[in-house]
């Protein structure tokens, strides 16, 4: 740390004992978590963003976070940006954008390139006259007075009336470059310019400050504590003005400050030019530099959204730390290793990682490096466990078995001493000082009299030794490669789990004591054996277990199950689990957590013991191929009281994106609507469930997970009401809903007074040709009765044919559908569905005419129906979309089919309706396989969407089908 840094510390105390931050550093420093607690994420062009350079930072009333960048707006939902460039809705005048400011009403107030000024309110977008030169700041003070820091032109002021007033150098500015704006409590407005601080007193009159240390000094970041003190930040430090000094106190010298944030008034986010990001807190500073994850060492811009995310704005993207559930520690936390294979809660209170460059011990907060070079040349970490005593038993892999007591290593097993191998990858201590040692040849039992090996022969079903342990009736539990063995009174009784879908790996044990059952962690999922009846139960795939392999599972203090596994850590209720055993439940329900909780990676390792463990705090650790990582469940209770706020996106109708108002009328013959929505939550985006209701229609509310759009076909003419809740996981719902209203007009048949009308002109027009023609009765109710016939057949033939194409409508094709999928689950057999979207379809109709876009569609059926198979169900969906029902077709087969489709149609040629026309389509692929009939849309629809965001013009098949 630099020396000025170390004096600033002594700064920062003496403000402690002015008050300005009233805590003392014993209460804080529990409250706050290490830097190291944070999960870090950077987020840049690769991730959405229009430019890497992050100008400025805000959050408005709605809950979107929104990012300036010199290539203009980006507007984020936790999921995805929207860009705002120039264009008509923005009245942008340059895509360049410097400056966001909120004011009090929520107005977020825009400025960037070429005097560009913009309000948006209620997402619509107000443009200001610009002023033609870059604006760096913008203010509107209490007063409403618009406050415009330019980079060149000085201060303007604007009224309510719109008039402007421009200051100069000539007014009072040090420069007219002006670089900060704040107001204090007294009114006054404080103006950071290039060369030095001045304010404008209440008759705005400039007024000079009279201190060196602003004078002549660019002044980049104006804060106000708790106290209304003014922290200003300059290229040559940041220094604190109070009421009681006229000379202000140096809180940083010869730091560059470009940003200041306070979190709360005990915490100080500063922001520097050059030297990353600094966080004062009881007096201690905090760096946070690229060495840490830091994309650039330029900060420009600071936030703290509504959940207490801190977001950065960089030169290089922009940068967030947040409170995940998750925390990981790597080397750079002082790790001797970031693969790590097994942990270990000591009854030192200390967590012990095994990595595959050393033994690192965890106590208090702080990590440090346990040297077994003594007898260890390669130091790989397998296995830990605690002996009698507080010793420590290190399994290495390629050193042998390590016992260590006090710090010191006391004894050291290995093949030259009786040991089959020296790949240890579990230890047993037991209370009589016998030690088991699961070897890769095999399982090994140390005592006073020697060593004695268990191989195959001897009963084990593998001799590669994974898991060791024994249960509270002395048994000893052996987890091996084909199997799981058990030893009791010296006799070895293997465990058959081939029955349990060809159970082999046994990764890890784990003993529930109040429901007398042993958890085994498996390739094929988790088994419970009861250690009373020697029952084994499975929950495995068909439970709800997203996948087979399954390392450790380590039982919380809240009664959750967590269990590693190569793709993330899942959590399972132990009361839903326990129902599955008891047959009062089928399923149960998972969570996955990963990378985007707060894991460097979600490998989680397994293959030695233990892989995870539950410490005496409660936390719950995962040894994973990036680093340890830990997470306190009761934390995760705290995320779901958070309830994020949702909003409305879009709304498709028939395909088409509509610019949509809380009252939005829809015409006659409405078939499909589609409605987007998103969650505005940013400590676990991916994770926020919703609920639906559509109101005049669904009966209650429909749970959709984390799936972000709702979709409604062939509604009927009439009134609706559409809501959408969000939740974290084991959340309660918002209140905060978003809402729509919809109204689907009839036809001109479908309206009562038509329908009316037409009644009685048919009874005048019946009582009429009763009377005239009622000689001739029994002719013309024969001649009625065969028209009546015709046209029904000919009505019949309309009702199920699509008018453009020529091919089967919705309605026959779900009526093809029912029949189909009933048929293959009588017979099991596998049916695949496909749907097919013509890619920038809108562009044709808009660019050519919509008489060019119908030929388009026609011809692409006609290619349809040239190129499938007789038995394939050919129909259009809507709009530019088709749907493929191939019966009786393996999902290669049907992808061959699909992939036949995208080719013809990619090749068509078009050019007599406009030259160099090409149309081609994205294919999603589905199958019935462990599907409900009600998932198949939707499951296709997803892979429809998928091969939309990999580029259009490909197939691409369901998760679960490949």
């Amino acid at each position: 740390m630099p020396s000025s840094l170390l004096c600033s510390r002594f700064c920062f105390f003496l403000l402690l004992l002015l008050g300005s931050i009233a805590v003392s550093a014993s209460q804080s420093a529990e409250q706050v978590p290490a830097l190291d607690n944070y999960f870090k994420e950077t987020l840049n062009t690769r991730s959405g963003l229009p430019h890497n350079t992050i100008n400025a930072i805000a959050q408005t009333a709605d809950g979107y976070l929104w990012f300036g960048t010199w290539e203009g707006v980006a507007r984020y939902n936790g999921r995805e940006f929207r860009i705002f460039d120039r264009s008509p809705e923005t009245g942008l005048p340059d895509v360049g954008v410097r400056t966001f400011f909120v004011d009090q009403q929520q107005t977020l107030w825009i400025g960037g390139s070429r005097g560009g000024i913009v309000r948006v309110k209620n997402g619509q977008w107000q443009a200001l006259p610009p002023l033609g030169v870059l604006i760096n700041r913008l203010l509107l003070d209490k007063q409403e007075r618009l406050w415009i820091a330019t980079e060149g032109k000085g201060l303007f002021m604007q009224n309510a009336a719109g008039e402007r007033v421009q200051y100069l150098r000539q007014d009072g500015l040090p420069s007219e470059q002006i670089h900060s704006l704040i107001q204090d409590k007294h009114g006054r407005i404080w103006v950071g310019t290039s060369d030095g601080l001045v304010y404008l007193d209440e008759q705005l009159q400039i007024q000079p400050v009279a201190a060196d240390q602003y004078n002549g000094v660019p002044v980049f970041a104006l804060a106000l504590n708790q106290q209304g003190e003014l922290l200003v930040g300059t290229e040559r430090g940041l220094f604190l003005s109070t009421a009681a000094s006229i000379e202000p106190i140096t809180l940083l010298d010869n730091v560059p400050v470009s940003a200041l944030l306070f979190e709360n008034e005990q915490i100080l986010w500063i922001g520097t030019i050059d030297r990353g990001l600094l966080r004062q807190h009881a007096g201690i500073i905090e760096e946070l530099d690229i060495r840490q994850g830091l994309p650039n060492n330029r900060i420009l811009a600071l936030l703290l959204d509504s959940e207490q995310n801190l977001w950065v704005g960089t030169n290089g993207g922009v940068f967030r730390l947040r409170d995940a559930p998750f925390s990981t520690f790597i080397t750079d936390q002082g790790l001797a290793g970031n693969y790590v294979r097994t942990v270990l809660s000591h009854s030192d209170g200390c967590m012990y990682i095994g990595t595959s460059r050393g033994l690192s011990r965890y106590c208090a907060g702080e990590i440090d490096t346990i040297d077994l070079s003594a007898v260890s040349v390669g130091q790989s970490v397998l296995s830990l466990a605690e002996g009698p005593k507080q010793s420590l038993w290190v399994g290495t892999y390629a050193d042998g078995l390590i016992e260590l007591y006090q710090g010191e290593i006391k004894r050291h097993f290995h093949t030259n001493n009786g040991l089959p191998a020296n790949e240890v990858r579990a230890v047993l201590p037991l209370v009589d000082g016998t030690v088991w040692v699961g070897t890769a040849l095999g399982a090994s039992r140390i005592t006073t009299e020697g060593i004695t090996t268990f191989g195959r022969e001897d009963g084990l079903p593998s001799p590669f030794i994974m898991a060791l342990y024994q249960s509270v009736d002395g048994r000893v539990f052996i987890g091996s490669g084909a199997g799981v063995a058990i030893l009791e009174n010296d006799k070895l009784t293997p465990l058959n789990l081939t029955q349990f879908d060809d159970t082999n790996y046994a990764f890890g044990f784990t003993e529930d004591l109040s429901a007398g059952l042993l958890w085994m962690a498996t390739d094929r999922g988790l088994l419970a054996y009861d250690l009373q009846s020697g029952q084994i139960t499975m929950i495995g795939r068909d439970q709800g277990m997203p996948f087979d392999k399954l390392f450790q599972l380590v039982i919380d203090k809240q009664g959750y199950f967590w269990v590693s596994s190569n793709r993330g850590v899942l959590r399972i209720s132990r009361s839903q689990a326990l129902d599955v055993l008891a047959g009062t439940r089928s399923r149960v329900d998972i969570e996955l957590f990963g990378e985007s909780d707060g894991m460097a990676s979600a490998q989680a390792n397994g293959g030695s013991a233990k892989a995870a463990a539950l410490h005496t705090d409660g936390s719950v650790w995962i040894a994973t191929s990036i680093g340890v990582s830990r997470v306190q469940p009761e934390r995760l209770q705290q995320f779901a009281t958070m309830l994020p706020p949702v909003v409305i996106e879009q709304l498709l109708v028939d395909g088409r994106n509509l610019t949509f108002s809380e009252t939005q009328v829809l015409p006659a013959g409405t078939n499909r609507v589609e409605i987007q929505y998103a969650g505005l939550g940013y400590i676990m985006s991916q994770r926020i469930q919703y609920r639906t209701l559509l109101e005049g229609f669904d009966q209650d509310w429909v749970l959709r997970g984390s799936y972000i759009s709702a979709e409604y076909t062939n509604l009927p003419p009439g009134h609706y009401r559409f809501r959408v809740s969000a939740a974290y996981p084991s959340g309660d719902w918002s209140q905060n809903e978003a809402e729509l209203m919809l109204e689907i007009l009839p036809h001109l048949w479908q309206r009562q007074w038509f329908q009316v009308l037409v009644v009685f002109a048919m009874s005048i027009l019946l009582l009429l040709a009763i009377r005239w023609r009622l000689a001739s009765l029994k002719r013309n109710e024969l001649r009625l009765l065969k028209l009546v016939s015709e046209q029904t057949t000919e009505l019949q033939l309309l009702a199920r044919q699509d008018a453009l194409t020529g091919l089967a409508n919705r309605r026959a094709f779900d009526e093809a559908l029912q029949h189909e999928y009933l048929r293959a689950q009588r017979t099991q057999s596998t049916l695949c569905l496909a749907l097919l979207d013509v890619d920038h379809f809108k562009q044709v109709n808009d660019k050519l005419s919509h008489a060019v876009g119908d030929e388009v569609l026609k011809r692409i059926a006609a290619v349809l129906k040239q190129q499938s198979r007789t038995v394939d169900m050919l129909a259009r969906w809507g709009g530019e979309e088709f749907v493929i029902l191939l019966p009786d077709t393996t999902l290669d087969d049907a992808a061959e089919v699909c992939e036949r489709l995208r080719q013809k149609i990619e090749k068509l040629d078009l050019s007599e309706l406009a030259a160099d026309l090409k149309m081609t389509v994205s294919i999603g692929l589905t199958t019935n396989y462990k599907l409900a009939l009600p998932q198949l849309l939707i499951s296709a629809d997803k892979a429809l969407y998928q091969a939309k965001r990999q580029g259009r013009n490909r197939l691409v098949m369901a998760d679960g089908n490949n």
